[in-house]
């Protein structure tokens, strides 16, 4: 068999190439870059995600924390307004002893000032309840455009 010669342009060609570490892909070293988050490189540029500086893999982790904190605070919303409920149920309570007469037994309505304004204190509970729950569908939706955008980069990992 005869052998094959090499062109020697195509051999220095090769030298000046850079693997890229995620898809074995030769890139020139201006094409390609190096993550300043975990310091990984060279990468083509299929792997850095467009108008930041890391590539996805770390932009995906920081997305994931982003995500798990705002479930975290969806919780938080959550469990306050099954406290506001609890409030609301406990005035409700109060004002129903209150018209059915049980005023003279219960203690805490023989207070004259609970007594005159429990209805506008049972109020505050509705109100925080309603202004909390606008919170919770605003915090569902930052949710779901999160998980859009890691559904995004999951795919140039």
């Amino acid at each position: 068999m005869e052998k094959l010669e090499l062109n020697q342009d195509f051999v220095e060609g090769k030298k000046v190439l850079s693997r890229c570490l995620v898809c074995d892909v030769y890139v020139h070293p201006e094409e390609s870059f190096a993550c300043p988050r975990c310091r990984k490189g060279p990468l083509c540029r299929r792997h850095r995600v467009p108008g930041r500086k890391e590539c996805a893999s770390c932009v995906f982790d920081v997305g994931k924390r982003e995500l798990m904190a705002l479930n975290g605070q969806e919780m938080s919303i959550k469990q306050f307004l099954r406290f506001l409920q609890f409030i609301f149920l406990v005035f409700a309570v109060l004002f129903v002893a209150l018209k059915v007469g049980l005023g003279e037994y219960v203690e805490i309505l023989q207070e004259p000032v609970l007594a005159k304004y429990l209805l506008y204190l049972g109020i505050i509970p509705v109100l925080a309840y309603i202004l909390f729950a606008v919170l919770l569908y605003n915090q569902r939706g930052k949710i779901a455009d999160a998980e859009l955008q890691l559904k995004k980069l999951d795919n140039r990992r």
